[in-house]
């Protein structure tokens, strides 16, 4: 192997090595999203139950209440997550059989928490860029399901 040769293999190995770093900590950052909100913890929750209802054909599940599912194991601030679901983007993903595998990902949630000062956060996965990776129908409808909750989670968290 000439010295040019043996050069290029080694900065391609140290460019994937330094992309996997890039990547390793970059994408926490990229597929959570997190709003802090104005608004108390049961304001938050009811604003979004609220918003959700209104906003296109988008329905909540269920809310769960961590706080109150881990206290006898801890002690911990108000934390939950309010399960979500759009039937009619659903449905285009469940009508395909090679896309079922990302009803791992299904229904979406939101989360809502109080940090250790008492301010109340909203967090999302970011399920736009997460549907990138899948392509096609995924891409197309899990962008469009990303879009809707933004602005939903942005009108509760920008009052």
């Amino acid at each position: 192997m000439s010295k040019a040769a043996g050069a290029a293999v080694v900065w391609t190995i140290l460019g994937m090595f330094l992309m996997g770093l890039l990547v390793w900590f970059a994408m926490p950052r990229l597929m959570l999203v997190d709003h802090a909100s104005p608004h108390s913890y049961d304001e938050t929750v009811s604003m979004l139950d609220a918003r959700l209802a209104s906003h296109g054909d988008w329905r909540v599940l269920a809310v769960n209440d961590y706080q109150r599912s881990v206290a006898s194991f801890a002690s911990i601030p108000r934390a939950g997550s309010v399960n979500v679901c759009n039937p009619r983007y659903a449905s285009r993903i469940l009508a395909n059989e090679k896309d079922r595998g990302v009803t791992a990902f299904m229904p979406l949630a939101i989360g809502v928490y109080e940090d250790a000062h008492g301010h109340v956060h909203v967090s999302r996965l970011n399920v736009g860029l997460i549907g990138m990776m899948f392509g096609g129908t995924i891409a197309d409808v899990m962008g469009t399901a990303g879009a809707d909750l933004e602005a939903i989670v942005a009108s509760v968290t920008a009052e």
